[in-house]
């Protein structure tokens, strides 16, 4: 073996919102050193550009190096809130349309090429860049960025035919390379490397990775270890580029080896683990069952502040044991940490998604069972509803099931049946009951492999530093709402409003921890007329603890009832800010506390909606159902109210009461909401 190579491995990509350290500084080393390279690594991270070139001048003169590799794993952040976010009207309905506008942005391409002319006028030395975003698009970014020398997926030929790169010979002959003959792009054979066969985390690894975080105590940081356990993929996913760079043959990594690294981890108290793979069960659970159960037998010999836990990618196919067994092995990803694409059966097939809707609600419901289960076994409390939306929700977290889910509405393949299939599908299995926040993914971003036809390209926009382009360029961060939804709904602003509302009214709880009950009040009605029910209400057998357990609500309204008067009332309508929360809460028991006191008088009306005589079953009705219900004779608001004014009696308690159940609901009622609860 000859004399060593020494290489520079740098890294300018980093997501701000979440720092990770790169897990290519940990696989290209160890792929390295098969071949007796060393590899010296630095993160970009923290320094500002301004300062690169002194910082590299210095990181040049400390050692000579043989090259100079750059990692580049994202092409941008992918969601389109980091590049052009919707302001949400937390009140949904009330004046004032919210505008979208331009985030903090992250341009890792932009980072990564002003790293590239930065080390040009330090050094000669040859630059080559690789990743997971370089290897989606190679022959846009080579001549884009201008490095000598691309790889393309593993980097496992590179470096055994490391001293051939460094003479510029056979360069058309080592597998993934890709590289300028002339002033056209050469490239090798392509070939598709399984995970490493032996351990990859080194005491000097462990020493740079906790280096990294100890820079950036005072930011979010991903602290969990990362493992490859299995690579490629078979699917054929629309929006995915897993199986072209990483191959559709899945190899899985020894699970002796996988144990091995685990062990080694210990050492450094490092237990929470990521495993890396395309998804981990994407062939089946066989492999995931023995992962857990591998697992399950290192857990049993080590004290609770040491037991591994792990999340990882998967499809969702387990059964209710398979879940239980992995859930009791340390599993900690319920529910699935990427999107779903929607309920709707058609949808997903035209998007080659490799689930059915019955696959993603069984999972969901399954999920939710495991984790009550798992709640009342470990003796810890369960959090009501009612209790997670008066006191501090994100405190409350720790009493949730299966909190939050993601679902990817926003695929060029969405249509309005899309989206009215899945609230109904949704609604049917219960879905928003289980959820209490649900985020839509509501733009594709566009690349040139998805061979974007002329309608998606024509609403494509760029964000290009910052400044909206309305124009298609595969290397800024380049957007799409689904075309069918943009057509009806004519602009993307009113189509942001309308995923907030599917996300957070159809497909989870959120809209319930959002109300604002005293702006409610004060906008719908009188508070002489509120206290006139007030009066009635106090003087019935109905009692405040059949409306709420909450003590302090208990108390106030009780105080209500002892001391009626209307500048209390008024209390409700306009509470002084450090009462809020209290005041909030207690107003919408109040409303309900005076519309069942008057329950009789609302019967017709609810007859003429074609809802249930009976106000708490009618109250009880999820959003979806009261919309329905309402769509099925009105399209908009204007017509519902209309028939208060047939009415002689009741007319201002009918119309509050109209209005209340509208703001309970979320009900959107206008023309183009129809559509989606015509069943």
């Amino acid at each position: 073996m000859g004399s060593q190579r020494t290489v520079l491995l740098l890294n300018s990509s980093n997501l701000k919102t979440v720092l990770v350290y790169p897990y290519a500084f940990i696989q290209v080393s160890e792929i390295a050193d098969r071949f007796n390279i060393r590899t010296v690594l630095n993160d970009m991270y923290g320094i500002p550009e301004d300062q690169w070139e002194v910082y590299l001048q210095k990181l040049l003169q400390k050692q000579p190096f043989d090259m100079i590799l750059i990692t580049l794993r994202n092409t941008d952040a992918v969601d389109v809130n980091d590049y052009r976010k919707q302001s949400t009207n937390d009140n949904y309905y009330q004046p004032g349309v919210s505008r979208p506008f331009e985030s903090q942005s992250y341009y890792p391409i932009e980072s990564t090429k002003q790293l590239i002319q930065v080390l040009r006028k330090l050094t000669d030395t040859p630059i080559v860049i690789g990743g997971y975003a370089f290897s989606s698009m190679p022959e846009r970014l080579m001549k884009y960025l201008q490095p000598n020398y691309g790889v393309i997926g593993g980097p496992d030929a590179f470096f055994e035919y490391f001293e051939d790169v460094l003479e510029v010979q056979n360069l058309d002959q080592i597998a993934n390379l890709i590289s300028f003959h002339e002033r056209n792009l050469l490239r090798g054979p392509s070939k598709f490397f399984p995970p490493a066969s032996r351990q990859e985390y080194t005491e000097a690894i462990i020493a740079d990775r906790q280096a990294f975080y100890s820079r950036f105590s005072g930011e979010s940081v991903e602290l969990s270890v990362s493992i490859e356990v299995s690579r490629g993929c078979p699917k054929h996913c629309s929006m995915c580029t897993e199986p072209s760079v990483k191959g559709r043959k899945v190899h899985f990594r020894d699970l002796d080896v996988i144990e091995e690294e685990i062990s080694f981890l210990r050492k450094y108290q490092l237990n929470h683990l990521f495993f890396i793979c395309s998804e981990v069960n994407n062939e089946g659970n066989e492999f995931v069952m023995k992962l857990a159960d591998r697992i399950l037998e290192i857990n049993k010999e080590r004290e609770d502040y040491e037991k591994i836990s792990w999340d990882t990618l998967h499809l969702m196919t387990f059964s209710m044991d398979e879940l239980k067994h992995i859930r009791k092995a340390g599993f900690l990803g319920v529910p699935n940490p990427l999107p779903v694409g929607s309920l709707d059966d058609h949808h997903l097939a035209a998007t080659k998604a490799p689930l059915k809707s019955d696959d993603i609600i069984n999972f969901f419901t399954q999920a939710n069972k495991v984790m009550k289960e798992e709640f009342r076994r470990n003796g810890k409390k369960f959090f009501s509803l009612e209790e997670r939306i008066f006191r501090d929700s994100q405190s409350l977290n720790a009493g949730n099931f299966v909190n939050s889910w993601n679902i990817f509405l926003g695929q060029i393949e969405t249509t309005p049946e899309t989206i009215s299939v899945t609230l109904k599908r949704a609604d049917d299995a219960g879905l928003n009951r289980l959820f209490d926040s649900c985020y839509v993914n509501k733009a594709t971003r566009i690349y040139d492999f998805m061979q974007p036809t002329e309608e998606v390209l024509k609403n494509t926009w760029s964000s290009v530093n910052g400044v909206i382009k309305n124009s298609y360029n595969e290397l800024w961060p380049s957007f799409t709402y689904p075309p069918a939804l943009l057509r009806h709904f004519g602009s993307v602003e009113v189509l942001d409003e309308f995923f907030v509302l599917v996300g957070d009214t159809y497909l989870s709880r959120k809209h319930l921890f959002k109300k604002d009950w005293n702006w409610f009040l004060a906008t719908n009605l009188d508070p002489k007329i509120f206290f006139s029910w007030w009066i009635s209400a106090i003087k019935s057998e109905l009692a405040f603890n059949s409306f709420t357990e909450i003590p302090e609500v208990l108390k106030f309204l009780t105080f209500l009832r002892n001391n009626p008067s209307i500048d209390n009332i008024k209390l409700l309508f306009n509470p002084t800010p450090n009462r809020k929360t209290l005041m909030n809460f207690a107003t919408n028991i109040a409303i309900l506390f005076v519309l069942f006191s008057q329950e009789k008088k609302l019967i017709s009306v609810m007859n003429h909606l074609d809802l249930p005589s009976s106000l708490k079953t009618t109250l009880n009705l999820s959003p979806f159902k009261v919309a329905v219900k309402i769509f099925r004779h009105y399209s908009n608001k204007n017509e519902l109210l209309s028939i208060i004014k047939e009415r002689k009696s009741n007319e201002v308690l009918s119309r509050f009461f109209i209005e209340y159940l509208i703001y309970l609901n979320n009900t959107p009622l206008s023309d183009k909401y129809q559509i989606f609860f015509s069943l």
